[in-house]
């Protein structure tokens, strides 16, 4: 084996080390709400911009509600490690996460007038939660994720639909929040 060939094998396996440790520390939750002071004249350029900045970061819009001020978007499955296209994660723990679990997003933006208005982005992360697939033989592994096969417990599926199959709710993504204000504001000028 020449240098250059032991070199290059080492370059390989060491930037893929490199981009998995640094994902390893779990992010610090948010204390308290993600928001900034806007001022009155500024509400429509800033909804306008929201729902700009929202489907540049593949979160679709569900719910405008300009008289409470409020935007929610629709669940979004966060991004894996393989689609560089999508941009509705912030940092690299979260990528890893997603690329290990189904993971998935939903924001809601909040207009809030109490004395002066202010606007808050709160991001929700959610994990699948699935029950195991009974593999009891050599041949039940290749339906292993048909979904035809009882869980673990034995419970079947009922019309295409497994049971206990739910989204657990993860808490809150600030490093999303942050981006999200920031590109919002910097898009309304």
């Amino acid at each position: 084996m020449t240098r250059l060939t032991r070199r290059f094998g080492l370059t390989l396996v060491a930037i893929p080390m490199c981009v998995f440790l640094a994902a390893c520390t779990r992010p610090t939750p948010p204390e308290g709400l993600t928001a900034a002071k806007i001022e009155a004249d500024q509400l429509e350029p800033l909804w306008g911009a929201t729902l700009k900045v929202l489907r540049m970061h593949d979160f679709l819009p569900d719910r405008q509600d300009r008289a409470q001020g409020v935007i929610t978007t629709l669940p979004s499955t966060s991004r894996q490690w393989g689609e560089v296209w999508r941009h509705d994660l912030a940092d690299n723990y979260s990528k890893v996460e997603s690329s290990m679990h189904t993971v998935q997003r939903q924001v809601t933006v909040r207009f809030v007038k109490s004395p002066e208005w202010s606007l808050s982005v709160q991001v929700d992360v959610y994990r699948l939660n699935v029950p195991e697939s009974q593999i009891t033989t050599a041949s039940s592994a290749f339906q292993a994720f048909s979904g035809t096969l009882p869980d673990t417990e034995g419970s079947q599926q009922i019309s295409g639909v497994a049971r206990g199959r739910n989204w657990v709710p993860m808490g809150r993504d600030a490093a999303m929040e942050d981006r999200l204000l920031n590109r919002i504001l910097a898009t309304a000028g």
